[in-house]
């Protein structure tokens, strides 16, 4: 494990005076943040392949914070459903203050909708939109039950991560912003929002960058799937 950490108001600290860094190191905080060895080789090696200059590396939810949070200091959800799995953190002040993660993502859900629909994935995946976009249409907005049944490990992770911060810190998380390919599912926003309760909203990882207007239909398509990436890039404009 190859490990990171930075001092949470390292300035404050380096502007105290001596009697007060005493008293500030009494109740320090540390962010502390770390990748598997083997996962760090794995990206150096590719980009040593392709002859790229690697110039840093870091975990996908301090890039989602650059893109899909910014400056908004209040507590705030970030769900990734991605391929193969679900990413849960969440923010205060801009600082990462619980990370979940479970093995559970899009692939999953349309591999649950094959078996019970005895098809290839291929047609599962295009049963999935068929099926959430159904529950956009319904009066309540009621999501299917091979749908709501597939994505409830996600949600029961996401309940958890609510009331273990809640608990801790006594502070509610005031929206859950989500990414990732999978959350293009239609109706998952309204089912997510009417089942926990809470602000629910796909982020857009376009909304601290110019571009040109007519690049909007295509950006707004792939923003879900681009969040990370942006927040990456958006590193070096710190």
């Amino acid at each position: 494990m190859i490990l990171n950490w930075n001092i949470i108001g390292d300035s404050m600290v380096q502007s105290a005076t001596e009697k007060e860094k005493q008293a500030i190191v009494k109740n320090v905080k540390v962010l502390l943040t770390g990748a598997p060895k083997t996962l760090v080789k794995k990206y150096v090696d590719i980009f040593k392949e392709a002859k790229i200059n690697l110039l840093s590396l870091e975990t996908e939810t301090f890039s989602l914070v650059r893109s899909l949070v910014g400056n908004d200091k209040s507590p705030i959800m970030l769900v990734e459903i991605g391929a193969g799995t679900t990413d849960v953190s969440i923010i205060n002040n801009g600082i990462p203050i619980l990370n979940r993660s479970i093995d559970v993502g899009g692939i999953k859900i349309s591999k649950e909708i094959s078996d019970f629909s005895n098809v290839d994935l291929e047609r599962a995946e295009q049963f999935k939109f068929d099926l959430g976009a159904s529950a956009m249409d319904s009066p309540d907005g009621t999501m299917p039950q091979i749908i709501s049944e597939a994505i409830s490990p996600i949600v029961n992770e996401i309940k958890y991560a609510l009331n273990l911060f809640h608990d801790k810190y006594n502070l509610s998380t005031e929206k859950i912003i989500l990414s990732g390919g999978s959350v293009l599912l239609p109706g998952l926003v309204e089912y997510l929002s009417k089942i926990l309760n809470i602000k629910v909203i796909i982020g857009d990882p376009w909304s601290r960058i110019s571009y040109p207007v007519d690049l909007a239909p295509l950006l707004n398509e792939i923003g879900p799937r681009m969040s990370v990436a942006v927040g990456l890039a958006m590193r070096e404009l710190e």
